[in-house]
């Protein structure tokens, strides 16, 4: 069974030459700025040898988060790992609450990623409610987030990858805590896996104003106290499409022992096309 990719000439482009050439004039841009090559050069320095990370980027079309993506993926692509869990919202309110896929494989235009049967098994099982986590491939079919990870992490040329989709519609702070200890349960033994969270921040806000929400935002975040994120973005949920994706990312860098973040890059739609009127936010940090 194989998700094909349904969002492609839509966030990203649709064939295999002009994605390649996209992802790479990205990750180009990445390090055209002296500051940021300074502070990729330092946290590679500190993530080079972890087994488990996290790393937090948007979803929107690369045409305007794809270079704050890039940020995240340009670490990754230093680190040895093959093995992702990608963790997402549910935008079309499907789920019936945390959601893997019974696909075994997803395609992309630049080929095939394999899912991770073996840890999506284990998720379901280790459920101490019965039903917290279910099977459910048509919330996947309609969603966009989880496919635009995909050719990131395949232009990377890493060999046999493979990864674990989840969609998590229920972001309350209970079910965001239960899903992170989950998925810290599921690791395979002497893996390296890398968790990405993929979620925008404040919608449709004029630019000043969504740069002091995010700003807020990312500081509860960074911080790691999963209550005192809540306590803000209930403020905000309507606005923030992953706050409890995040929360659960937090829960799981926890437990793995990763109680550091940094911020990568903080950007709104604004800075790409210079409509600051009304911005999305968009940001990646990871983990440590």
């Amino acid at each position: 069974m194989i998700r094909e990719h349904n969002f492609s000439g839509i966030y990203y482009p649709k064939d295999y030459d002009s994605l390649i050439d996209e992802v790479e004039k990205l990750f180009d841009s990445v390090y055209s700025s002296v500051e940021d090559r300074q502070l990729l050069r330092t946290v590679k320095g500190y993530i080079q040898k972890k087994k488990i990370l996290s790393f937090l980027v948007p979803h929107g079309s690369y045409r305007y988060s794809g270079l704050t993506s890039a940020f995240a993926y340009s670490l990754i692509k230093a680190l040895e790992c093959n093995n992702f869990i990608i963790l997402s919202s549910d935008h079309r309110g499907t789920s019936p609450g945390v959601s893997v896929t019974n696909n075994e494989y997803w395609e992309t235009p630049l080929g095939k990623v394999e899912v991770n049967k073996s840890m999506s098994n284990d998720l379901i099982k280790k459920c101490l409610n019965k039903g917290f986590v279910q099977l459910d491939s048509f919330s996947f079919e309609i969603d966009h987030t989880i496919e635009t990870q995909l050719p990131f992490i395949q232009a990377l040329h890493k060999d046999n990858l493979c990864f674990l989709p989840i969609i998590q519609k229920n972001q309350d702070k209970e079910t965001s805590m239960q899903l992170g200890k989950l998925l810290s349960s599921v690791l395979p033994t002497d893996e390296k896996v890398i968790l990405i969270c993929t979620s925008n921040l404040t919608h449709y806000l004029q630019y000043n104003e969504c740069c002091k929400i995010d700003n807020q935002i990312l500081s509860e975040a960074l911080g790691m106290n999963i209550h005192s994120f809540y306590r803000l973005v209930q403020n905000y949920s309507h606005i923030v499409c992953g706050y409890g994706c995040i929360a659960s990312t937090m829960e799981f860098s926890k437990i793995v022992g990763n109680s550091d973040a940094i911020l990568l890059k903080h950007m709104t739609s604004g800075d790409i096309d210079g409509n600051k009127s009304s911005v999305v936010g968009y940001a990646s940090a990871v983990m440590m």
